[in-house]
């Protein structure tokens, strides 16, 4: 039974995983097959079963689209993980059956400025997919689910929740936790990666302790002067082009924000 269920839990953390490598036109077939390795697994199965009681699909979806003004800024998952497990799980249910318009939500959400929909999809599976991947191997495996007793906001608490927290200035956090954790996902690739020297290896690694040094005490300054020497230090890394494109972006978006 336990090496059913490891095998249960590898066949779906491959499926995810699998889905960075897909073509948007193929991304449907890929996305089903995530769904069938949960369906054929009575552990992955009854997990995202108890995820599902009591959550309020409708109002997640809907707090998880950070807006301003109208303006689509991004798609943030919840905290909790069963939050992130039930949600993910109804997203991709509905791209699976056509309920959700994957291209739509693509575009409006993870696309970049470029209008690339290859590169939106990729930023999909990275933001929304392997979150979802990791937190439901993480109980699974082992972790218990806490219950959650607290009722699911309504929509009219969700614009007043969002407005106030940019009121309060959260903008910042997010930003900052957004880009603290792009930058140990470059750390952890490039340590792996066994085309990149050690001495380049090293320089990344100073200059990104550098940034998150002074993200800790909020010195936006030097975080700009050391980003500029980690894009060039990152150039010429293919696998960490994902990751120097995405944290490229979220700073266009942040300083677009900050402008308004």
């Amino acid at each position: 039974m336990e090496e059913n269920k490891n095998n249960d839990i590898i066949n779906f953390y491959d499926a995810c995983t699998d889905l960075q490598n897909a073509k948007l036109i193929l991304a449907d077939a890929k996305i089903g097959k995530v769904l069938k390795t949960i369906m054929e697994s009575s552990d992955l199965f009854a997990t995202v079963g108890e995820c599902l009681i009591n959550f309020n699909y409708e109002a997640e979806f809907q707090k998880a689209q950070v807006r301003k003004d109208a303006e689509t800024l991004y798609f943030r998952l919840p905290e909790e993980k069963t939050k992130v497990i039930a949600l993910v799980f109804n997203i991709l249910s509905e791209c699976d059956t056509h309920k959700l318009d994957l291209h739509e939500f693509l575009k409006e959400f993870f696309v970049n400025d470029n209008g690339d929909m290859g590169y939106a999809f990729l930023n999909f599976v990275h933001k929304v997919v392997f979150p979802f991947r990791d937190a439901l191997c993480s109980i699974v495996v082992g972790e218990e689910i806490e219950e959650d007793v607290e009722e699911a906001p309504q929509e009219e608490e969700i614009v007043e929740e969002t407005d106030e927290m940019e009121e309060k200035g959260d903008i910042l956090g997010e930003f900052y936790h957004d880009v603290t954790n792009t930058l140990k996902l470059i750390k952890e690739t490039i340590e792996i990666d066994y085309k990149v020297k050690p001495d380049r290896r090293d320089e990344i690694n100073i200059t990104i302790d550098g940034m998150l040094e002074s993200m800790d005490m909020g010195n936006l300054k030097i975080m700009n002067a050391l980003i500029i020497s980690l894009y060039y230090l990152l150039k010429p890394i293919k696998s960490v082009r994902y990751y120097k494109e995405e944290l490229e972006n979220r700073l266009r978006e942040f300083y677009a924000t900050l402008q308004e």
